[in-house]
């Protein structure tokens, strides 16, 4: 199994999964994601680095909103360097890896 089958058979995986149910069911629910939505993530077990802004948007018929990976260009610090050493870094890659999961599967 590579990096990307653990991260989606992961239980952080799982979480989003349940919560992205939750947030189509639930329009309470995705205005609330919408305006608060490190609050809403948080309360659902999802808990987002503290020093990224999270925004939760939907696709509507009229936009389509395609999340791009970090520019591979940019530096890292030596702290970010150390976390994806061997590894996944899943606060970064996890929200353009599930935006395609739950969009394209």
């Amino acid at each position: 199994m590579n990096d990307i089958d653990a991260l989606v058979k992961s239980d952080e995986m799982a979480q989003f999964v349940d919560f992205t149910r939750k947030y189509q069911e639930n329009p309470e629910l995705r205005a609330r994601a919408e305006t608060e939505p490190r609050a809403v993530l948080s309360e659902h077990g999802i808990r987002m680095s503290p020093e990224h802004d999270v925004r939760i948007v939907a696709n509507t018929a009229e936009t389509f909103h395609l999340v791009m990976p970090p520019d591979p260009n940019s530096v890292l610090a030596e702290e970010d360097l150390a976390a994806v050493a061997g590894g996944v870094r899943t606060d970064r890659c996890a929200s353009t890896l599930i935006s395609c999961v739950l969009t394209f599967s």
